[in-house]
């Protein structure tokens, strides 16, 4: 069958250091797909940087990190200021109690997706903000957004059994795998990165290129200039940008015969 990797970005449009980071490991490196957060702040001034690049383009669906929804207050998802919580531990036992507008949270998902349709992109793929659209609830609006909008590839995130937190993800990855093909949605054979969000060095980077299995790989990775002002992650995006755009790391895939594509390159 052969090995195929998809490189997708994370987070275009949260920074202008993050976006044009992206952008820079499109052109000078390995990323082959990025993921666009519409409620991001620099999610104006971003889109038309993607208009003069090739790369394929998905939505990074945004309930939790601090941004403003677009569609204003949603019960049970913001703070006091009206911004989406910043961390997820504050989000999920919401949504597994059901202690959230559901409908309000479907609309602005909802809009979140139009946003970008009316910006004209094509869109490739779906994804999430810490992977939240793995949840009960979360993972029927995104398989209706899917189909709604003719969006063909959903990621399916599985991290390694090191874990309760981890094991708890792969059985809510293997339910939603489960919608997904009942929907005759997609989904890549195999998934890379979970664990190394933030820290994917070139290190890192030479191992998963040398250990991937045949079909076709996602490996998401998070790329940028450094945007530890707005955001106090710990991130090495810059670390990550110069291991996506190594030498090393594009001789060891040709090596490989690895082939790089994007979502809508796979038949």
């Amino acid at each position: 069958m052969g090995k195929f990797l998809i490189v997708n970005a994370d987070d275009f449009g949260l920074s202008e250091e993050i976006s044009k980071g992206i952008i820079s490991a499109s052109e000078k490196g390995i990323v082959t797909s990025t993921s666009v957060v519409a409620n991001g702040k620099y999610f104006k001034e971003g889109i038309s940087l993607l208009k003069d690049v090739r790369l394929d383009v998905g939505v990074h669906l945004s309930l939790v990190g601090g941004e403003k929804p677009l569609t204003g207050t949603i019960d049970g998802l913001v703070d006091e200021r009206g911004l989406f919580f910043q961390e997820f531990k504050d989000v999920i036992p919401r949504i597994i109690t059901n202690r959230y507008d559901r409908n309000g949270l479907r609309n602005e998902l909802f809009e979140q997706v139009g946003l970008l349709k009316d910006v004209g992109v094509d869109i490739s793929h779906i994804d999430s903000h810490q992977h939240l659209h793995i949840l009960p609830g979360i993972r029927e609006i995104t398989v209706e957004i899917a189909r709604n909008f003719n969006i063909r590839w959903v990621r399916l995130p599985r991290p390694g059994f090191f874990s309760v937190f981890g094991l708890s993800m792969h059985i809510l990855s293997k339910i939603l795998s489960h919608k997904l093909k009942n929907n005759r949605l997609s989904y890549t054979d195999h998934f890379e990165g979970f664990e190394l969000s933030g820290s994917m060095n070139e290190k890192a980077l030479t191992g998963i290129i040398n250990n991937l299995k045949e079909g076709v790989t996602e490996l998401i990775v998070h790329p940028g200039y450094d945007s530890s002002g707005d955001y106090k992650w710990g991130y090495g995006w810059e670390e990550e940008l110069n291991a996506l755009c190594s030498g090393n790391i594009k001789s060891l895939i040709k090596d490989k015969e690895i082939l790089l594509k994007s979502f809508n390159q796979i038949s």
